[in-house]
């Protein structure tokens, strides 16, 4: 004799949740929420589009037009070109080289204290420690070495006396190429 599956249940909505393995049901139900939450977040964006559409129309229609304005030279003195010139001379310096050189040659024996950049004179001086003087001496090597530096010098040292480890001080100074030690 055969086996007869003999069901007088209900086929709802609930049977077949029943039936149904649970991490289906968990997938669907965290989809469901994704989609909801991505269409809230599409709805949220779009009103904000309209919102900021009106705003601009809103600004459009309150602002006049303004003129068209001159060269910023025309209006500009003889003096004040030659400022300007001079700001970005400064601004086109190889600051970042000059940085990089300096952390190169320090590698964690040598600290700065002060460093000062003079773009006029193309010269870097600057105060430091080192915890003896071989470092001292091994950093002012490694400055002379660099070829965007030129003329690099120790202009005076003491050991300070204050500190309990006796570190060398040191101020140094170095000029720098204009044209980055290209040939």
């Amino acid at each position: 004799m055969t086996k007869m599956d003999i069901d007088f249940v209900d086929r709802g909505f609930l049977f077949w949740l029943y039936r149904t393995d649970r991490r289906w049901v968990v997938l669907t139900l965290l989809a469901v929420l994704a989609l909801l939450l991505g269409w809230l977040q599409w709805r949220a964006l779009q009103d904000e589009g309209v919102r900021l559409a009106q705003a601009q129309a809103q600004l459009t229609r309150v602002q006049p037009r303004l003129p068209a304005r001159p060269s910023a030279a025309q209006g500009m003195s003889a003096e004040q070109i030659k400022a300007t010139n001079g700001v970005i001379a400064q601004l086109n310096q190889p600051w970042s080289e000059l940085l990089e050189i300096l952390e190169s040659t320090r590698k964690g024996r040598v600290a700065f204290l002060e460093l000062r950049f003079d773009p006029l004179r193309s010269r870097i001086k600057g105060v430091a420690e080192a915890k003896n003087e071989m470092e001292m001496l091994r950093f002012m090597a490694q400055l002379k070495a660099q070829p965007l530096l030129v003329h690099a010098q120790l202009s005076l040292h003491q050991i300070s006396q204050t500190d309990p480890n006796k570190p060398y001080r040191f101020e140094f100074s170095a000029d720098w190429q204009p044209d980055g030690g290209r040939p």
